[in-house]
Parts: structure tokens; sequence; C-alpha cells
């Protein structure tokens, strides 16, 4: 097993000396192994860099690609760890520092509460790209079953962004059950139903003058949102029933653009395996189906009108006011 640090200039001592006591005396670096060999349990395929500079070593470690160098523009949200292929079949897993150290609640106030949290990120983030890595191994990542053969062109346009929600929601599945993240997205709810009201005001107000810059802003926004629902969907649950469990208190904006659509959207999503569960490229492709056919009736429900045809692509925001 390899860990590498990356990424520190000198200026970092006291965070990289802060890191060391945690990784060799705290359990942090156990912590880390554990969880990855929990799901990759061959240590030769796998290498564990941490990084406090993601970018530059995600850049370093990835074959160069037609979409430019990795960026962390994401549009909410951050990115805490990332695991990157290599051609000879291994994988290296970037973790930020930042995911790991410097992201702690207020609530941890002593040094040993700090600690306990750092460790609950570490069993959650480790396990989760670890999942990545499982999921490419068994040939079950986004892009080996998001060409489903879609024929409807405004359904298919969504078939690569909901193919990768379905791989967090696997993986998320596996986590909630064996390290719950302790960073909950029902917390960010709120902030992502927000961003969507202002972004479809904005493409609202400025349609005329540019529909694609609108158009682009609006896509960004609701695929936003929706990573968001493919992690709620395992945090939530279902109740003894088998009915989805709604976030207590629901947040602003809920009401108005997820509880109608909610028990498809995470009745849908449960479905899926967790990763630890092989499933077939049509169970796969059968239910990226479903989500896509859904995001598309979910946007109409919200005031959005989009449609992709072989003569070119409009989209229309029918509410007055979002």
């Amino acid at each position: 097993m390899t860990l590498t640090l990356d990424g520190f200039a000198e200026a970092d001592h006291e965070l990289l000396g802060g890191l060391k006591v945690l990784l060799l005396e705290q359990g942090l670096y156990g912590t880390l192994v554990a969880g990855i060999l929990e799901l990759l349990p061959d240590p030769s395929t796998w290498r564990l860099t941490i990084t406090n500079d993601i970018v530059g070593t995600v850049n370093r470690l990835s074959e160069p690609t037609e979409d430019g160098p990795y960026t962390t523009d994401r549009g909410a949200g951050y990115v805490g760890a990332i695991t990157v292929p290599s051609p000879d079949g291994t994988f290296d897993i970037a973790m930020s520092v930042e995911g790991l150290l410097l992201t702690a609640p207020e609530s941890a106030s002593t040094v040993e509460e700090y600690r306990d949290y750092v460790l609950e990120v570490a069993r959650h983030l480790s396990r989760h790209e670890a999942g990545h890595a499982l999921l490419r191994l068994r040939n079950e990542h986004a892009t080996a079953f998001s060409d489903a053969g879609i024929s409807d062109l405004t359904e298919a346009w969504w078939a690569l962004p909901l193919a990768n929600h379905i791989e967090e929601n696997r993986i998320e599945q596996y986590t909630a059950t064996h390290a719950p993240s302790p960073r909950l997205q029902v917390d960010h709810l709120a902030d992502a139903l927000g961003h969507l009201r202002a972004e479809l005001n904005e493409a609202k107000r400025t349609w005329s003058t540019d529909i694609r810059a609108a158009a682009d802003r609006t896509n960004i926004a609701i695929n936003d949102l929706i990573r968001v629902l493919a992690y709620l969907a395992p945090e939530l649950g279902l109740d003894d029933n088998g009915r989805p469990n709604r976030p207590h208190p629901r947040p602003e904006g809920w009401n108005e653009y997820i509880e109608e659509s909610w028990d498809a959207w995470s009745l849908t999503l449960h479905e899926l395996k967790p990763v630890d569960t092989p499933m077939t490229a049509l169970e796969l492709q059968g239910i990226l189906k479903l989500l896509c056919r859904l995001v598309v009736v979910w946007m109409d429900s919200i005031g959005v009108d989009a449609l992709i045809t072989e003569e070119g692509q409009s989209m229309y925001w029918t509410a007055d006011a979002y």
C-alpha cells in the first residue's frame, strides 16, 4: 500500500505537521486503508495520495483528455476526493486535505471531537472512492452503460449525467449502511433548491438576449439538484412500509419543486443495488431510461419545457416567475 503526500509548500508546515500527527498517531492512516481495503482487498490495485492541491495532483496523475485539464468547478459543492484510473488497470485515489481536515463543524470544539469527526469523514470518503474503482473493475461505471439506446433525443441528452448520478447513488447506498457521511446532503438541500430557483429566474430574464447561456445555466442547476437527490435518497432511506422518507423539516422550495416527484425519484433510485452487489448492463440501462424520462417530465412540471430534435434544440421557461 502506497501513501503519498502531495502539493504541500514550505508555508504549509503546520498543516502538514497536523496531518502527520493524525495519520501516524490518531488512526487516520489505518482508517483510510481499512475503508479502501473493504471494497478493494488487493492493495496492489490502488495508491492513495493526500494532497493540498487536488487540481495539480489529478492533472499530474491523469491522461490528457479532449475536455482539457481537470478543474473543481461544479456549480455547487466542492471536490473532496477523486479516483483516477490508470491504463494498467490500477487506481490513484486522491484526497484533498481540505476535504479531510478543514471542514469540521463548530460542534467539534475539542481536540477529541475534531479527531473523531475527521475519522468519520475518512471512513466514508475511503469507501466512497474505493466504490468508484470497484464499479470500473466490474465494468459498471457510468460510461459503460450510459449508451442506453434511448430514442427520444431530449431524454437521451440526460443519459450520461444521470449515469454518473447512478454511480454515486450505488456507492452511497453502501456507505449509508457501512460508513455514513457526517456531512449530510439534507443540510445542502436548501442551498441547491435556492440555486435552482435563482438560475431559473435569471434564465427567464435573459433568454431573449442569449438563449444558449440561459439553457446552459438551467441544465447545470437542474443537474446539480439531481446530484443532491441521488445522494439524498439513500441518506433518507425508506420507511417500514417501503415509502420514501422526507426531510424534517422540509426546506424552502421542497414542496414547490420536489414533493410531488420525490416518490418517483427515490423509488426509482432504490431499484439500484449498492456497490458491493453486481448489476448487469441491462439492469442499469433499464433504470437509466426511467430516470431520463423522469427528469424531462419533472422539468416540465416545474416550468421548463425542453425539446431536442434532429432539427435542433429549444427551451421555454413557462412559469411567470420561479
